[in-house]
């Protein structure tokens, strides 16, 4: 679980305390400078502090009831400003807080004592680093901890009116004692519930599942893996996948052609199964795996059309604030088998273009919005760290989404059936959307394929390859 410790009670708010000169009873006979009535004193303070009491820890100090430093109390120790789930860890942090008086450490010099008291507590920090799929699995984690974390603070008194009171609220450990308030935590999705769809593909030597999610994945992927299953054996275990954002590819490439069998890919999160897909092979022979469409053996048709509209769908659906320019130029190929089967996909050159398209679209503008950031200095910075320039770093960019699509377009085909009536032709696919198309001079085919199209409704039209 990723955790950003917000400490409401900062150091800069704790040092901005300021005292003031108000005085309430402590201790019957206080004005004594026995050790015992020191000790007394800090044991009242620091029991103020372990239950979160406001209004008490004032009243021990030499604050006045209506100061800043009362003020930020009551919001720091109120729940107004926080979530169901901030209040919960909070509580339970504060649960676990002792603390222990050193006696040895006592100062005394007239009106003014001081002394050494260290606070544990669990360590949440630590705690928090886990995942947790929700605040109550998060709350048991901390209560059952026995890591520890301590934070050392020096009590100051200054004798007013015969009474102990506390002097020093402005120092900058109390600010460490309370950092486990307004913590920002988010817990762990259930990846599974997330999945939007899956598609499972095999070509001439690889299998490749994508998995398409609601929002964004990103930082669950280093812990993502995947195994690959051969008619129910382990052929490939503990795959690593890549992703970005809301999809995550799964893909084994052999060398030579695949054997005929089923082939199941299952991605796990830990120990635990996100999605699992299966697809047959018949490597025997038939089209089914068909490898390199332009080196297949049937009737090639080209359409050339335009992924630039695809690709604004596709970015802003993802939530890029991009801006991209011109066309991108492509053909898809349909292949139609002597068999009765047929196959739809890009043509392998896609990669080229898009790297082309990537290029003369990546300002500085295009590469903030594609890794979220609103100031050219941001990313200067994003860059420097990388140990790049922003050129070099805008190349990056390019790369990595060109490497990303390449595959995904290399996977992205669709294959069935086809029957051809007079002037109507009819595909019947084995993994996405039937449609229908008519032939029309020249053999040109003509349909409406919107799982390929730019917009919905859009006509494609095939011609025959030459």
């Amino acid at each position: 679980m990723k955790t950003n410790i917000t400490k409401i009670f900062s150091l800069t708010v704790a040092a901005a305390i300021t005292a003031s000169c108000a005085s309430c009873s402590l201790l019957p006979g206080a004005g004594s400078s026995k050790t015992e009535d020191i000790v007394d004193a800090a044991d009242a303070f620091a029991s103020a502090l372990v239950k979160c009491d406001a209004g008490k820890i004032i009243k021990l100090t030499n604050e006045e009831k209506d100061s800043d430093a009362a003020e930020d109390l009551e919001v720091l120790f109120g729940n107004e400003d926080y979530t169901d789930e901030q209040i919960a860890i909070a509580d339970a942090v504060a649960d676990t807080i002792e603390y222990e008086i050193d006696e040895d450490s006592v100062k005394i010099d007239k009106d003014e004592a001081s002394v050494d008291v260290t606070f544990t507590m669990a360590d949440y920090e630590a705690v928090l680093e886990g995942d947790f799929s929700d605040v109550d699995e998060a709350v048991a984690a901390i209560s059952d901890c026995d890591d520890t974390a301590e934070v050392e603070v020096t009590f100051e008194f200054a004798l007013e009116d015969d009474e102990w009171l506390i002097s020093n609220l402005g120092d900058k450990a109390y600010g460490k004692l309370y950092g486990f308030y307004g913590l920002d935590v988010s817990f762990m999705p259930d990846l599974a519930a997330l999945i939007d769809h899956t598609d499972i593909y095999a070509d001439y030597n690889y299998v490749y599942l994508s998995i398409v999610f609601t929002e964004n994945v990103s930082d669950y992927i280093d812990d993502m893996t995947f195994d690959v299953f051969l008619d129910g054996e382990l052929l490939y275990g503990e795959q690593t996948p890549y992703g970005d954002g809301d999809y995550i590819w799964c893909d084994i490439t052999v060398d030579g052609p695949l054997e005929s069998g089923t082939y199941t890919v299952t991605c796990y999160y830990g120990d635990t199964v996100i999605a699992s897909d299966y697809i047959d092979v018949d490597n025997s022979g038939s089209t089914v795996i068909s490898g390199d469409p332009t080196d297949a053996e049937g009737d090639v048709y080209i359409c050339t059309m335009d992924f630039a509209p695809s690709l604004d769908v596709y970015f802003t659906s993802a939530g890029f604030d991009v801006d991209f320019e011109g066309e991108l130029m492509c053909d898809m190929l349909l292949i139609l088998y002597e068999d009765g089967t047929y196959m739809l996909k890009p043509d392998s050159t896609f990669g080229t273009y898009f790297e082309e398209y990537m290029t003369n679209n990546m300002t500085d503008e295009n590469a903030m919005g594609l890794i979220g950031l609103s100031s050219l200095d941001e990313l200067e910075q994003v860059a420097d760290s990388n140990g790049m320039s922003v050129n070099e770093y805008k190349q990056l960019l390019i790369d990595s989404y060109v490497e990303a699509m390449v595959y995904a377009i290399d996977a992205d085909y669709d294959e069935g059936t086809y029957v051809v009536s007079g002037d109507s032709i009819s595909f019947d696919s084995s993994s996405k959307t039937d449609f229908e198309g008519t032939i029309g001079d020249g053999n040109m085919i003509s349909c409406v394929n919107d799982y390929y199209s730019p917009t919905p409704g859009y006509v494609l039209e095939f011609y025959p390859e030459g």
